[in-house]
């Protein structure tokens, strides 16, 4: 099977819409957390977010179609537009084998604005005064099939959906396409709208977020052991992955490799990770034996790290099993502690800095640790961002229903 390497990335975040903006401020710190603006949170428990603030639609969609499409349609695009650019793809219908070029994006949950206010609709209004895009600007599977529409793209086109794995599998299952001989080139990644009324009823009933609302900043703490629940986030991710071959034959820049893949299921409860973290191990193993590496040659592992009690401490027991105690060079963090919680496209935006981690050599700091859960002994780089030498990095992503996955990305 050949080789797959990624050679474009894109993004839509609370923290920017550009994989430099993103990585510039994560660097330094910087929380994307704020309240939120966008609806009356008044009667909320919960009332703030990584919401995106500063996403501009009109490239892409008039305004009577923005306000048809889901928002997550709409990031999904511009991150791949993003992603294209960078992998030096200008004409999407000419520069590459359109029956051999596919898109393997999906989401948590999908259009979740769109299923909220025609719902509120049919109770208030009647089912008559239903839009007739309801349906299909609200179904997970129209991330890719619209971007493929824009693209022009007949290769493999379908959206798996493992709640906040799904970006993750989404990569997972492109890059299969690759080595199987079906596609060329795939895009692949996730988005999600989820600052939206809907999310918030629902993860806050659970009482799975964080409720200090007086600190929103400082809300999101991976290993800290004062966590007390994660924050929505939102926005898209999407990489460009290639056979080597049809990488080397454009001429393009290649950013990373694509090492290894390990998935598994908890087969445990339809939320609550395992707490032997065994099933999180074994899709770690499984990752570093289709690299074909020592466990010590993995020097970094962009964590799950939602920073819920009973999550983060499973996932450091899974990684120090996984590790067999190896750790001296390992260094691990958590994007989530200032992009929030992205859902279905967190594990994309996540694998994007864990690219970036490998092209700079450095790891960003995990913020708001103010007291490290004594449980987790690996080094969280909870002092700052460092400097760190590796050539291989691993990046986590678990879903409700235990679906666990982990990829790991070689330095090129």
């Amino acid at each position: 099977m050949e080789e797959v390497v990624v050679t474009g990335m894109g993004c839509v975040s609370s923290l920017g819409n550009n994989p430099a903006d993103l990585w510039n401020n994560l660097l330094a710190g910087k929380s994307g957390v704020s309240m939120v603006d966008r609806f009356d949170m008044t009667s909320y428990d919960v009332k703030f977010g990584a919401q995106v603030k500063n996403f501009d639609a009109s490239p892409y969609y008039s305004e009577r179609d923005a306000s048809r499409y889901a928002r997550s349609i709409q990031y999904a695009v511009h991150a791949v537009e993003t992603a294209l650019k960078m992998a030096g793809i200008n004409d999407s219908r000419n520069d590459v084998d359109i029956t051999r070029a596919g898109l393997m994006l999906t989401s948590g949950i999908g259009g979740m604005d769109i299923y909220y206010e025609n719902s509120v609709i049919i109770g208030t209004k009647g089912p008559r005064r239903v839009s007739p895009f309801f349906i299909p600007m609200s179904i997970i599977n129209m991330v890719p099939g619209e971007v493929s529409i824009r693209l022009g793209w007949m290769g493999p086109n379908w959206a798996p959906v493992s709640a906040c794995a799904s970006a993750n599998h989404a990569i997972i299952s492109a890059v299969d396409q690759i080595r199987l001989g079906r596609a060329d080139i795939m895009v692949a990644g996730g988005a999600e709208e989820s600052v939206c009324p809907v999310a918030y009823s629902g993860f806050a009933k659970m009482s799975a977020l964080s409720k200090r609302n007086d600190s929103p900043e400082t809300a999101s703490r991976p290993f800290d052991k004062d966590r007390d629940g994660f924050v929505i986030g939102e926005g898209s991710g999407a990489l460009v992955l290639e056979s080597l071959s049809h990488a080397q034959k454009r001429g393009a820049k290649i950013l990373a490799r694509i090492a290894g893949m390990g998935v598994s299921g908890d087969a445990y409860h339809i939320s609550a990770p395992r707490e032997d973290g065994a099933g999180v191990a074994l899709a770690i193993e499984m990752a570093r034996k289709s690299a074909g590496v020592d466990i010590t040659q993995i020097g970094y592992v962009n964590t799950h790290g939602t920073s819920t009690p009973r999550g983060d401490v499973a996932e450091c027991n899974a990684i120090m099993k996984a590790f067999g105690g190896k750790i001296d060079n390992l260094k691990i963090n958590s994007t989530k502690s200032m992009t929030g919680h992205m859902l279905g496209a967190a594990s994309a935006i996540e694998a994007i800095v864990t690219i970036q981690s490998i092209l700079d050599q450095k790891v960003h700091v995990t913020a708001n640790v103010f007291n490290k859960d004594p449980e987790i002994v690996m080094d969280v780089c909870d002092k700052g961002s460092v400097n760190h030498s590796f050539d291989y990095a691993m990046s986590n992503s678990f879903g409700f229903g235990g679906h666990n996955s982990a990829i790991v990305f070689a330095k090129n």
